[in-house]
């Protein structure tokens, strides 16, 4: 059975579907977007293809679906965006009814037919394929995020699909293999499969990011939050317009991988024959599953076509080298495949040879406009932050519905090719030096008359609708002055313009944290801290992360080893602290300095203080025993606290 890609709803207005299909993503956005993991899957409504055609819907007084630009953020003082009829969050749906039709998100979990013996789970973007095998047993690609996903999938699968049990696993990629333990329960798999590289990607990481450089981890794991709209409330203007269900730092039910599949391997899978090819997507351990006959269609799961795109996330993470992608398009095109199944994407089943070409096709041709046109104009001396202003998407290739701003946008994409290479430096000799932006901020308002004038040229910028204007004068009245509540609110009101407008879920997402942060939610930042687990499972690793908690001031004329003795497993690590940096050592005791200090702690007493739970005062008087300037060293070190993303004061 194919799933029906478009059937036809009795609404007859443009606005009733409208408001049906917002609705739906309501009703979604309501019950996904939580700090915690979820509760419950049974919820009203559905947005997928097969019960909601959008293919005829239309925004009225959006205009036509372009890339957006500077001059659309600062010459549109006409733009009136959607406000949701359920749960009153303001934004731009263009995107989210563009995607619509090619995403297989919806409002409950359920496992849709593609072909005899093959379903895909559609509800969560990142929901698995299941396989029935000849040796009465299911492949499942992909497990999900987390504990709680494993056991809802289990549900499923076994109220739709089939009791038979679970012979093998696929993890596509790092991301969603984390609820492996509870949707077997108890199922034990002839083999777990992944790419060389996936488990020791999935246990170096301490939340979402894979970070180059490992101490930048909880940085990025805050930014995730900010970018998947952790911090955002059900209801009101600022609520979700879109589904986002990632939860950054949720339990995990991973299992490491037990077979490594070679670039090109073949391998018959529980009576099937399979074929995998390595990828680099948005990790570097994609996996895609080729099926070069199953019931006589050709099927590639993958983790590479996706419906929306994001050649460079927000959030931060390893360069994604578009040539990469493209090489893993490449792989898939030429496969020829009948059907391709998008499995941590939410992409709807792609069904038809031609279908899958021109879905392939059209990715392939905006990464490689979007690389190209941004190394070309670098070759020809353009700032990597001036890229996009001489950049346009081809109107050919928005004809593909592939091709849309709804995950991240256009405009974010060009810097990241030559910066991933030349660094940060322009080539200009005006960008080596630069004020720091407060003292800029003062330079300019002195300049400008004084602050009162600034805010009279944002009040009018705001009313003309040039808001990129509004806000480098705003900026530079919340640098001045960080806790003035007017000048933070001026600021606040165009990021919230800014972040309506903005057809990308992400950069909707940063505008509008950005807002609240400037409101007075603390809770929102830039910083996170590694889970307690990974600190008491990698206690010396954690000591090693210390080094850059140091403070130069306090560490000035300081010189000496303090060793932590972790007694639940007998293992320690120190640092040495001399000129105002910490060396980290492995092995204290072949250390050419002896050891001027020590605590003997726990791991969860040394995870408490890690973690800013406690101080160094708490933490030392829990220890089993301390020696000599044990105090005296410590206090070298921040202990961690959480900064808000707008704080309040000119320190940082």
């Amino acid at each position: 059975m194919i799933p029906n890609q478009s059937s036809g709803t009795n609404d007859s207005s443009i606005f009733s579907k409208l408001r049906r299909f917002i609705v739906a993503i309501m009703i979604l956005t309501l019950i996904m977007v939580s700090n915690s993991p979820l509760k419950a899957y049974a919820y009203t409504g559905d947005i997928s293809p097969d019960k909601f055609d959008v293919s005829s819907l239309e925004l009225p007084g959006l205009g036509p679906i372009v890339p957006t630009s500077w001059q659309y953020y600062n010459n549109n003082p006409d733009f009136k965006p959607i406000t949701s009829p359920l749960n009153g969050a303001v934004g731009n749906a263009s995107s989210v009814l563009r995607i619509a039709p090619i995403t297989r998100m919806a409002s409950e979990v359920h496992a849709i037919p593609v072909v005899d013996g093959v379903w895909i789970l559609n509800g969560k973007p990142y929901a698995p394929v299941v396989i029935e095998s000849p040796d009465n047993t299911l492949i499942v690609v992909s497990t999900g995020e987390s504990t709680e996903d494993g056991q809802l999938f289990r549900e499923v699968i076994r109220e739709e699909i089939s009791d038979l049990p679970i012979g093998a696993v696929i993890y596509d990629h790092a991301h969603y293999p984390k609820g492996t333990a509870t949707l077997l329960d108890g199922d034990v798999p002839n083999m777990i499969i992944a790419h060389p590289d996936s488990n020791e990607i999935v246990k170096n990481s301490t939340g979402l990011a894979n970070a180059s450089i490992p101490e930048l981890g909880p940085n990025l794991d805050g930014r995730s939050k900010i970018q998947f709209g952790a911090y955002l409330p059900a209801t009101g203007k600022d609520a979700m317009l879109a589904p986002q269900t990632l939860v950054v730092g949720a339990e995990s039910a991973w299992i490491p991988a037990d077979t490594e599949v070679a670039e090109g391997e073949i391998l018959t899978v529980e009576g099937i024959e399979m074929q995998f090819f390595h990828a680099i997507t948005d990790t570097e351990d994609s996996l895609t599953t080729w099926l070069p006959n199953y019931n006589g269609q050709g099927i590639a799961i993958d983790n590479v076509v996706w419906p929306q795109n994001n050649l460079y996330t927000l959030r931060g993470d390893r360069y994604r080298p578009p040539q990469d992608w493209i090489a893993a398009l490449t792989t898939i095109r030429d496969l020829q495949p009948d059907i391709i199944l998008s499995v941590g994407s939410g992409g709807a089943p792609i069904v038809g040879k031609q279908e899958c070409f021109d879905a392939v096709t059209s990715l392939m041709d905006m990464m490689r406009f979007i690389n190209d046109q941004s190394l070309r104009l670098t070759a020809q001396g353009v700032r990597a932050d001036e890229l996009t202003h001489h950049m346009s998407m081809p109107e050919s290739l928005l004809k593909s519905r592939f091709v849309n701003e709804f995950y991240g946008q256009f405009d974010t994409y060009p810097a990241a090719q030559p910066t991933s290479n030349h660094g940060w430096f322009s080539g200009y000799s005006e960008d080596i030096h630069h004020l720091p932006r407060a003292v800029y901020a003062d330079y300019l308002i002195q300049l400008s008359g004084g602050e009162e004038n600034v805010m009279a040229a944002y009040t009018t910028a705001m009313e003309q609708g040039e808001y990129l204007w509004a806000k480098e004068l705003a900026v530079s009245l919340y640098y001045a002055v960080p806790d003035n509540d007017t000048y933070r609110q001026a600021l606040a009101d165009v990021f919230r313009q800014l972040g309506q407008m903005s057809p990308g879920l992400i950069v909707r997402n940063f505008y509008i944290n950005a807002a609240l942060s400037l409101e007075g939610d603390d809770k929102i930042s830039l910083m996170d801290v590694e889970p307690k687990e990974w600190v008491t499972e990698n206690p010396t690793e954690a000591v090693d992360r210390l080094r850059i908690r140091i403070v130069p001031e306090l560490a000035t004329g300081v010189d000496g080893v303090l060793e932590f003795k972790f007694v639940d497993d007998n293992q320690s690590a120190a640092l040495h602290i001399r000129n105002s940096i910490a060396e980290f050592v492995p092995d204290p005791d072949k250390y050419y300095k002896a050891v001027d200090a020590s605590i003997d702690i726990s791991e969860d007493n040394f995870a408490a203080y890690y973690r800013g739970e406690i101080g160094v005062d708490d933490f030392l008087a829990n220890s089993s025993s301390t020696s000599g300037p044990a105090k005296e060293l410590l206090s070298v070190f921040d202990e961690f606290v959480t900064i808000p993303m707008y704080p309040r004061t000119r320190d940082f």
